[in-house]
């Protein structure tokens, strides 16, 4: 672990950080639009498509390129994207030349998992017939993980086209969280409130039950999803899910996983982008991208 990342243990296990998490949750701003194109340092460069439940916000760089970073946004399923999500966006173009697209879904409670599924992948559909000639890279946070996972879940079953590459960090792969070590770790996380993910998981799923995979992905089927890069932090409440996720990810069939259990860090520490763990996995994004790009 780096000094960086100690230093933001001890600072957030200090702080009131999971009963401001536990508020966003529970009372999530639509206030604030954080993928304005105004708010992006190259406004001209970036195109949106407003689609019937959702939106494709693309960040384009000014060299041409077929590589191709889709982002699906963590925050509990009702959280809108963030600045840090934002900046992702632009450390992509950037420093590895792609063009990135948020695909912004439709959050709850206003929405169900019903709702925001097919949306995605509708969505996606559309971002590729856009693009026809591009390769495309996943890359989800915490619910956006979840999410990102559930939809290869869905292409593989519709037998449509997989994403070159997939990075999970910190997916939330299960909304039932039963394990019952997830109880017992609840006050050690110095970051997410358990209580609270509880009752915006119940809004998401809607009719659904919190067992059926498409919320929780763990319950489903890990064959053929491709390769998947599965990053998370031993700190967190859902450390025994995301181990549990690993195991079944290497025992699938048609399936490439590379794990990476990062010793005391946070759940979702890429939203500390500036993190050495968090540049980890830039790092490994990026050289996924230059491996196809050749």
């Amino acid at each position: 672990m780096s000094v960086r990342g100690d230093w933001l243990l001890f600072k957030t296990k200090r702080s009131r950080l999971k009963q401001q998490v536990a508020t966003s949750f529970q009372h999530p701003s639509r206030r604030t639009d954080h993928l304005d194109p105004s708010n992006f340092r190259e406004p001209n460069q970036v195109k949106v498509v407003p689609m019937e439940n959702s939106r494709l916000v693309t960040l384009l760089p000014k060299t041409e390129t077929n590589q191709h970073v889709v982002i699906f946004h963590g925050g509990a399923y009702t959280v809108p994207a963030t600045d840090s999500h934002r900046q992702w966006m632009e450390q992509i173009v950037t420093r590895m030349g792609a063009k990135v697209t948020m695909l912004d879904f439709p959050l709850a409670p206003e929405n169900t998992a019903t709702t925001t599924v097919p949306a995605s992948l509708e969505a996606y559909a559309e971002l590729q017939t856009e693009y026809p000639d591009d390769q495309f890279y996943w890359l989800g946070d915490s619910s956006g993980a979840g999410l990102a996972l559930v939809l290869l879940q869905q292409l593989r079953a519709k037998q449509r086209s997989m994403p070159t590459a997939t990075l999970l960090v910190s997916p939330w792969s299960d909304l039932a969280m039963r394990d019952p070590e997830i109880e017992k770790r609840r006050e050690s996380d110095p970051e997410l409130p358990l209580q609270a993910m509880r009752q915006v998981g119940a809004n998401y799923a809607g009719t659904l039950v919190l067992d059926d995979p498409l919320i929780s992905p763990l319950n489903g089927a890990m064959d053929h999803l491709g390769h998947i890069s599965l990053w998370y932090g031993t700190t967190e409440l859902l450390l025994p899910d995301h181990r549990k996720l690993a195991a079944k990810l290497k025992q699938a069939d048609g399936t490439q996983v590379d794990v990476h259990e990062m010793k005391n860090m946070l759940h979702d520490f890429l939203m500390w982008p500036d993190l050495p763990e968090s540049k980890q996995v830039f790092e490994a994004l990026k050289k996924l991208i230059q491996k196809n790009d050749q």
